[in-house]
C-alpha cells in the first residue's frame, strides 16, 4: 500500500503514488494531469485554484477503491 496523499503532496507525486488519481482530477475538471506545474504545485494549491474542497479530494484520493476509480466515466 502506498503512503497517503496529504495536502502538501505535490500533484505529480500524488499521480506517481496513485496513477488512477488522474481519473479523479479529470472528474473534478482539474487540468493537472500532464501540467508542467504539477511537480511544484501541492494538492492543496490545486484544490484552491479549482475550487475543489481539499478535505473531499483527499478523502477521494485516499479512500476510493481502485475498481471504482477504473470505472469512472471520464475522458482520458
Amino acid at each position: 500500500m502506498s503512503p497517503p496523499v496529504v495536502a502538501s503532496t505535490t500533484v505529480a507525486e500524488a499521480l506517481r503514488l496513485q496513477p488512477l488519481a488522474a481519473r479523479l482530477l479529470v472528474k473534478h475538471h482539474m487540468h493537472c494531469v500532464g501540467c508542467a506545474i504539477a511537480p511544484f504545485e501541492t494538492v492543496a494549491e490545486a484544490c484552491k485554484i479549482y475550487g475543489v474542497p481539499l478535505r473531499d479530494m483527499l478523502a477521494e484520493l485516499n479512500d476510493t477503491p481502485a475498481e471504482t476509480l477504473r470505472s469512472l466515466d471520464v475522458p482520458l
